[in-house]
Order: C-alpha cells, then sequence, then structure tokens
C-alpha cells in the first residue's frame, strides 16, 4: 500500500546529459537547480550537502538536504568479487537508470519505496560513477534494527508477499534494505540497484530462494534467526 511520503513527490525522470553526465531530477526539483552545473559538479555538490550516515548497506549512504528535500544519498557499488575489484565503477549508466524506472513502476502499483529526487551519472574515464537521492523516511529505522519487533515482522512479510505478487527480482533483498517506520507501521524497501520487474509474480520455489536468502542476513549478522522470523522458511 502506497503512504503519503510516496504520493507527494512525482517521480524522477531525465532531464539534462552530455558525453560525460547524466541526471534525473523529480519535478519539485527543476525550479531550484542548475542543471548545467549539477552536470558539470554534482558529485561535489552532493559531498558538499551530506550529513551524517543514514542506514547501512554496500554504500555508505548519508542524509542531503536539496532545495528543501530531505533525502538519502547512495553511491551504487558492485557486490561479492566484482566488487572487490570494480568499486563503485560501472561501464555505463544504465544500471542508474533501470533503478530509477524500478522505483518508479513500484510507485505506481502502490508498493511503499521512497520516490527517486534525483540521480546522477558521472563518467571519469572510461567507467560511471552512479548516484542516487531518495526522499527521507521520517523517524524511521532499518528491520535489522528492530529485529525483535513482531509488528515489524510482520509487516516485512506483507511488503515481501506484495513484492514478489509484482514480480521484483532482488538479488540483494535483505533485513537492512527494508525501513521500518513505527508511526504509521508501514515498512518501506529501499536500495534497488540491480533488481527488475519480471512480467509474472515470482513462482513459489523462487519465493522461498528469496526468503532464505533474507533470512541468511540475520544469521550473518546477528547469529541467528529472531523469533518473530520463525517458520519464513518452512
Amino acid at each position: 500500500m502506497q503512504t503519503a511520503l510516496g504520493a507527494e513527490t512525482a517521480d524522477a525522470h531525465p532531464v539534462a546529459a552530455n558525453a560525460r553526465a547524466r541526471l534525473w531530477l523529480a519535478p519539485r526539483l527543476l525550479a531550484g537547480l542548475n542543471l548545467q552545473q549539477w552536470l558539470a559538479d554534482g558529485e561535489l555538490l552532493l559531498s558538499a550537502q551530506a550529513r551524517e550516515e543514514a542506514g547501512s548497506g554496500r554504500g555508505a549512504a548519508r542524509r542531503v538536504a536539496l532545495a528543501g528535500n530531505e533525502g538519502v544519498w547512495r553511491v551504487n557499488r558492485h557486490g561479492g568479487l566484482l566488487g572487490r575489484l570494480r568499486g563503485d565503477r560501472f561501464g555505463s549508466p544504465r544500471r542508474l537508470a533501470r533503478e530509477v524506472e524500478v522505483v518508479a513502476r513500484l510507485r505506481r502499483l502502490e508498493i511503499a519505496t521512497p520516490p527517486v529526487l534525483l540521480a546522477l551519472a558521472v563518467r571519469r574515464g572510461g567507467a560511471w560513477r552512479q548516484h542516487l537521492l531518495t526522499a527521507l523516511v521520517p523517524d524511521a529505522c532499518t528491520l535489522f534494527e528492530v529485529r525483535q519487533d513482531a509488528g515489524a515482522a510482520a509487516a516485512a512479510r506483507a511488503l515481501l508477499e506484495e513484492l514478489f505478487d509484482v514480480g521484483l527480482w532482488a538479488s540483494d533483498l535483505h533485513p537492512a534494505n527494508l525501513l521500518w517506520q513505527p508511526g504509521p507501521r508501514c515498512c518501506w524497501i529501499v536500495d534497488l540497484a540491480g533488481a527488475r520487474l519480471l512480467q509474472r509474480p515470482l513462482r513459489r520455489g523462487e519465493r522461498r530462494a528469496r526468503i532464505a536468502r533474507f533470512l541468511r542476513y540475520f544469521v550473518k549478522h546477528a547469529g541467528a534467526v529472531p523469533a518473530p522470523y520463525a517458520g519464513w522458511g518452512a
């Protein structure tokens, strides 16, 4: 189910590009930013606005205030062995473009995921760095942080079933990429880099495999599957 945060910001779309940069912006930011300056110096501008870390994952996320909008900035990175070899260097902006589109499609399906405020791909030499700024979810924490909360676990299971039903395939789906917002008792999915939407719901075996991978995160980082998640893998 979509929430107020998801409804208040229209989806980001391509607004400017040159040989060395690509920029996507939410419409509400268009009037407040110099597009050519962002193409030329976007990485420096993000760094200048960045504050404390927010969340976890492969890339350290930072809070950024941009034109009066609070957001969370993340630099995309490869995972696994490729991450050690390539880090945050990509061959093209395509992965970032797909992430912006996946977020927009999920929001149109009324899935709770924060809207993209700004996306920026910058070419340095023969590689591209990819930056994503999504709207801040107020008063939220990761599902991993509240892993003993039965209400958060129930909301997470409902969200995962929604995602599986709409055909989301996300290889990096784990408890640190779900946010729990206790006020409205809502669970959000964040960090959709590399995710894609299939043209069908996930099959039973695919769902079980995604759930098993999700639960392994608890074992790896907390030593065991928390009690509220007992029976999820059945």
